[in-house]
């Protein structure tokens, strides 16, 4: 069992689309990257990390061992925005954490970052809230165009791209019009956050565990306290508060993306 968080970012990103990066790789190190860094520093287990950096889409890959000891020129390559950045923790064969930029349309004005977690209690509120505070920290000030944490899924997709067929460049491109999708947590930038009408509005619908305000204009939406409490009640719940800026259409399962959950209604019929 794991956990993906993610976020994409448009030219309307806040303190420049470098700081972007940097910021999100920053609060991995502090959440999700400091004990690993340390095993690895000791030797005393089989941790060892991996840095890809591609800066050009046809150009060479960098690679960086023991990230610990490299990272002032990891966040230098990240200042130069580059075209895809992977990290990971591994221990063996197996992948403990990971984390991933990259660009998602050719000539770089959308982009994402994303990050990877194993997930042992889905009911612990601890591990989940400190998921939720490092996206928090990550985003505060970088006004993101989407983000979201999910369960077991791994994809571009959002779950409404993908019941609904949606095209993803369409999908990222409108992403300040019409929020892509819900999840656990969802995060809206501050367009939506107005047609929704605003955090007090939110607050009081009670249809959310959470509302955390982003220093940039947007909104955090945790829909309950952990991740295993998100059934399909609180979607159902979240999905009515949210219709007004959904997708329209009626969404069907995609079996390419079985682990992702949504409300089988059209948005449109509950606006």
């Amino acid at each position: 069992m794991a956990v993906y968080i993610e976020a994409t970012f448009d030219p309307l990103v806040s303190h420049g689309r470098e700081e972007s990066l940097v910021r999100w790789f920053t609060s991995a190190r502090s959440w999700f990257f400091g004990g690993l860094a340390q095993a690895e520093a000791s030797s005393e287990a089989d941790v060892v990390s991996h840095v890809l950096v591609t800066q050009e889409i046809d150009g060479p890959s960098h690679r960086l061992m023991n990230l610990s000891d490299q990272w002032s020129q990891f966040e230098e390559f990240l200042r130069r925005f580059p075209w895809w950045v992977d990290v990971r923790y591994s221990e063996g064969d197996i992948e403990i954490v990971g984390g991933r930029a990259r660009h998602l349309v050719a000539d770089g004005s959308i982009w994402q970052v994303s990050a990877r977690l194993p997930m042992s209690r889905p009911d612990d509120p601890v591990q989940c809230g400190a998921m939720v505070e490092f996206l928090r920290e990550a985003l505060d000030v970088a006004n993101p165009s989407f983000g979201r944490i999910e369960l077991n899924d791994f994809d571009d997709y959002t779950n409404l791209d993908a019941a609904l067929r949606r095209r993803l460049r369409a999908s990222l491109r409108e992403s300040r019009e019409i929020l892509r999708g819900y999840a656990w947590v969802t995060v809206c930038p501050p367009e939506i956050l107005s047609q929704l009408g605003g955090v007090a509005e939110l607050e009081s619908s009670g249809a959310f565990y959470r509302v955390v305000s982003l220093q940039s204009g947007g909104v955090l939406l945790q829909a309950s306290e952990t991740l295993a409490d998100y059934t399909n009640a609180v979607m159902q719940r979240i999905f009515s508060t949210l219709a007004p800026v959904l997708p329209r259409g009626e969404p069907s399962l995609d079996p390419a993306h079985p682990h992702l959950g949504f409300v089988s209604r059209d948005a449109a019929s509950v606006r």
